[in-house]
């Protein structure tokens, strides 16, 4: 396969990000994310990298990541586009309340310097 070695890097490289926002570990989350990332929440909210890592840290406490179906990939020179549903379990560490989202994600993953980073993500929510 042509691009089985750029897709199993991106493949590990999101289960550590997914790991790393599930155990709480910001050093090992932010050391995934590119700079410029953006991430477009399914909620309408856009964080940069350390909004990002801040509204983690401050609002939510993040209880389960699951992929219930494998990504699907698509290749470009030092980028790799991935669109997959993704599961998560969360609890507002402002009062506490659970929320449960199904969503289907897009991400992109740039190599910055032979090492892959988050540079952009776009959630949407998924009809109940």
């Amino acid at each position: 396969m042509k691009h089985a070695f750029a897709q199993a890097a991106v493949d590990a490289m999101e289960k550590q990000r997914c790991d790393a926002t599930v155990s709480g570990d910001m050093m090992t989350l932010a050391s995934l994310l590119d700079d410029e990332l953006m991430f477009v929440h399914s909620s309408g909210y856009v964080h940069g990298k350390s909004e990002y890592l801040t509204f983690l840290a401050d609002k939510i406490d993040t209880r389960q990541i699951k992929r219930p179906q494998p990504l699907a990939y698509r290749f470009l020179p030092d980028m790799v586009i991935t669109t997959g549903r993704l599961e998560q379990s969360l609890v507002r560490r402002t009062d506490g309340s659970e929320v449960k989202l199904r969503a289907l994600v897009t991400q992109i993953w740039i190599k910055r310097e032979a090492v892959w980073k988050l540079w952009h993500v776009h959630s949407g929510r998924l009809p109940d």
